[in-house]
C-alpha cells in the first residue's frame, strides 16, 4: 500500500513552488464556491482533470474514483431535501454541488500528488502560517496515511486468522469490524506516545527559529501562474457580483 499521494515526476506542476500551488488550491476552492451553475462546475471539472493529466496524477484519481462517485451521488440525492424551488432548478443545483465537491477533492489530490510533504509545510510557513500549525499539518499528512496502512494491516492479519469479513448482510459485516478497533486504537496510541517521546528527546520547540537547506524561489513560471490565478479570481468575483453563474429560484 502506498502511504503517500506524492508521485515523483518532472512536470510543470512538480516544478512550481509549493506556495504557488497552495495559493492555486485556495483560488480553485474560492472559484468553485462562487458559482452554482452545473455548466460552470462541469467546466471547472474538465479544467482540473486537465491539470491532473498534466501533473500525471491520474493514477491517484483512479484510486479515489469510488469516493468521487459517492460524493457526487450523495449531493445529488441529499441536496433536493434541503433546497426549495422547481424540480428542474433543484436538480441543477444538486448537480452543481456534486460537481463542486469533486472539483475541490481533485484539486487537493493534484496538489498532494505534485508536492512533497516537506515542501508543503515550508510553503505554509513562508506564506505566514505559524510554525506549530504548519508542523501540525505536516503530521496530519503523514499520520493519516500511516493510520490507513495500519488499519489495512490489522484487517489482513485478522483475515489470515480466519475472520470472515465478507459473508452476511451489510449490518453483519459492519459488526465484524468492531473488534478490529481495539488493536487499531492500541497501535495508534502507542505510536502517538512514541512520537511524543521522540520529539521530546530531540528537544523539539515549536517556537524555535529554524533554518532550511535548499530554499525554493519563485521562477518566471510561478509569476505567470500567480498572475493567471489573480485574473481568474478577479474575473470570477466580478461575474458573481453581476449575478452570473447562479441558479435562480432556489432557496433553503
Amino acid at each position: 500500500m502506498e502511504l503517500f499521494l506524492y508521485r515523483e515526476a518532472d512536470t510543470v506542476l512538480h516544478r512550481l513552488d509549493a506556495r504557488t500551488k497552495i495559493l492555486g488550491l485556495l483560488t480553485l476552492f474560492t472559484v468553485a464556491l462562487l458559482f452554482s451553475q452545473p455548466a460552470l462546475q462541469a467546466g471547472w471539472l474538465v479544467a482540473v482533470l486537465a491539470l491532473a493529466l498534466l501533473g500525471r496524477c491520474l493514477p491517484n484519481l483512479k484510486k479515489l474514483w469510488v469516493l468521487l462517485l459517492l460524493l457526487f451521488l450523495y449531493c445529488l440525492i441529499l441536496w433536493p431535501m434541503f433546497v426549495k424551488g422547481p424540480l428542474s432548478k433543484t436538480v441543477a443545483f444538486s448537480l452543481a454541488m456534486g460537481l463542486r465537491l469533486d472539483v475541490m477533492v481533485i484539486a487537493g489530490v493534484i496538489v498532494l500528488s505534485t508536492t512533497r510533504v516537506e515542501d508543503f509545510t515550508v510553503g505554509l510557513q513562508r506564506l505566514g502560517l505559524p510554525g506549530p500549525m504548519a508542523f501540525a499539518c505536516s503530521l496530519a499528512f503523514r499520520w493519516v496515511p500511516a493510520f490507513l496502512g495500519t488499519a489495512q494491516a490489522v484487517v489482513q492479519a485478522q483475515q489470515a486468522r480466519g475472520l470472515d469479513l465478507q459473508g452476511g448482510n451489510v449490518v453483519v459485516r459492519a459488526g465484524r469490524y468492531v473488534p478490529l478497533m481495539i488493536p487499531l486504537m492500541t497501535h495508534v496510541l502507542r505510536q502517538t506516545l512514541l512520537l511524543a517521546m521522540a520529539l521530546e528527546a530531540k528537544g523539539f520547540d515549536p517556537s524555535a527559529i529554524r533554518t532550511r537547506a535548499g530554499e525554493s524561489r519563485f521562477t518566471p513560471a510561478d509569476d505567470a501562474v500567480l498572475a493567471g490565478l489573480a485574473v481568474l479570481l478577479l474575473l470570477s468575483l466580478w461575474l458573481r457580483w453581476k449575478g452570473y453563474g447562479v441558479v435562480e429560484g432556489v432557496g433553503f
